[in-house]
């Protein structure tokens, strides 16, 4: 691919039809080491960071809830039929429920159903805190119940700030405004030559499309360019399965 793009690169620069036209245009200097470059380059590697960043926290925090679920899980194989098969039907409620309901409305972005499996997390809590709290429940399982259902709690509070509180472009004005800057610049040292002038804006205008596509696209980590499934949740449901046929 790279041979590709560097034979490409010089057939453009020489041999195809606009090469005269570029070659021509001597009077182009690298404008990019402004100060103006310098701001708008270290804002979107900052953003680019914080885009990396996210995508980190909501694979921790997915494999954080679904070894919660497993342990949830484990904890209801001892538990009495009964009590073991209403947490195993909550569970299950509630992984379906955002596998199926949540994750696509994650992955649109869609703000205004962002609690469309809060019903089934609402039936799980109550489950597992009737059963943590029955007179002849053992501590130490109560307290493992409990614990586990805060811990799935955290992190669906955690999940939805990801994917809906740090995804607004609007909160990053600075990036319109270094564009602005960094294009007034590039304009403005090429004031000797019109042509000059056109090729830096095309090339500055090229690099800051592809800056915001990249951005735009790795923004959000449950949606668009490389998104993160739910396979760990998936992977719970099924080990409950496996879990329940050998009971």
């Amino acid at each position: 691919m790279i041979a590709v793009v560097a034979y490409a690169i010089y057939w453009v620069l020489n041999d195809s039809p606009i090469s005269r036209w570029l070659n021509d245009s001597d009077a182009v200097v690298p404008s990019f080491l402004s100060i103006t470059a310098f701001i708008f380059g270290l804002t979107i590697s900052t953003l680019a960071g914080f885009s990396f960043e996210k995508h980190e926290s909501a694979i921790s925090n997915l494999i954080t809830e679904s070894s919660s679920i497993d342990s949830l899980i484990n904890v209801s194989t001892v538990l009495p039929s009964e009590d073991r098969a209403q947490i195993n039907v909550a569970i299950k409620n509630y992984l379906n429920a955002v596998i199926e309901k949540e994750w696509p409305v994650m992955n649109e972005k869609d703000a205004k159903n962002r609690e469309i499996a809060l019903p089934e997390f609402i039936a799980l809590s109550k489950t597992i805190n009737q059963i943590a709290y029955q007179t002849n429940q053992r501590a130490s399982i109560g307290s493992q119940l409990e614990a586990e259902l805060t811990v799935i709690r955290h992190n669906r509070k955690v999940r939805q700030s990801i994917a809906y509180d740090t995804d607004n472009i609007n909160k990053w004005i600075v990036i319109p405004i270094s564009s602005i800057l960094l294009l007034i610049s590039v304009g403005i040292v090429h004031l000797g030559s019109l042509k000059a002038m056109k090729v830096s804006l095309s090339i500055a205008s090229l690099c800051i499309l592809t800056a915001m596509t990249f951005l735009y696209i790795t923004i959000s980590p449950y949606g668009m360019w490389n998104p993160i499934k739910p396979h760990q949740l998936e992977e719970s449901l099924r080990m409950m399965g496996t879990v329940n046929s050998n009971n």
